[in-house]
């Protein structure tokens, strides 16, 4: 439960080639879920003027996963050293505030070693990794991408300031996801590895997202 916060905000990058990224989830207030979306793209729009990759997707939820790409840190912190002068951002951000179309659930940072495709259909497993074992653990899910990837997924990973990991599986559609489960359940050497990460776990998993991509 320590990272209940972040866990709620996982980071999914699923269509950024950044280094790191910032995602902000928003919970829309009742009735305001079009609108909210409407002002994540307005949003989108002026920040990637200001050199951000921006993506946003929609959890089983509907929780709205705005996540902004950079480089590398220097250039997120140049971008919000920007925000307060820039006059687009501002009137926009006032207004949007006005309407109180939705409240954040969470803010989450991570860097991104691997990025998975840009696709429809992404499924994220958020892993609570034990104290000192998120080495152990990437190398797990480096063993784990070869298979994944045979089977047809894009597989991306990425580690949050708390060391966790969000493993990241993106598909052209739900129907690809389908067939790569069914596949994925009767692959000896996915049962053969499964079995042998669990035999002595070092991690684990907290929640699993289903998301669309906008």
């Amino acid at each position: 439960m320590k990272k209940i916060i972040f866990i709620v905000a996982t980071l999914v990058c699923v269509q950024l080639q950044a280094e790191m990224a910032v995602s902000t989830i928003w919970s829309a207030m009742p009735g305001k879920g079009t609108q909210l979306l409407t002002n994540g793209m307005e949003a989108k729009a002026i920040h990637e003027k200001m050199g951000a990759e921006v993506s946003i997707l929609v959890d089983q939820d509907n929780d709205m996963h705005y996540v902004m790409g950079f480089s590398d840190w220097a250039a997120w912190g140049k971008l919000l050293d920007a925000m307060p002068g820039n006059e687009e951002w501002q009137s926009f951000w006032q207004r949007a505030g006005k309407e109180a179309t939705g409240e954040v659930s969470g803010t989450f940072m991570m860097n991104v070693p691997l990025v998975a495709k840009s696709q429809q259909a992404h499924i994220v497993f958020s892993w609570d990794v034990q104290q000192g074992q998120t080495p152990s653990f990437l190398a797990l899910c480096m063993q784990s991408r070869k298979i994944h990837e045979r089977l047809g997924a894009s597989v991306g990973v990425n580690v949050d300031e708390l060391a966790d990991v969000h493993y990241e599986l993106s598909f052209e559609n739900w129907e690809a996801y389908g067939k790569f489960s069914e596949n994925l359940a009767v692959d000896s050497e996915w049962q053969e590895f499964f079995s042998g990460a669990n035999a002595e776990p070092v991690a684990e998993l907290t929640k699993v997202w289903r998301l669309n991509r906008l």
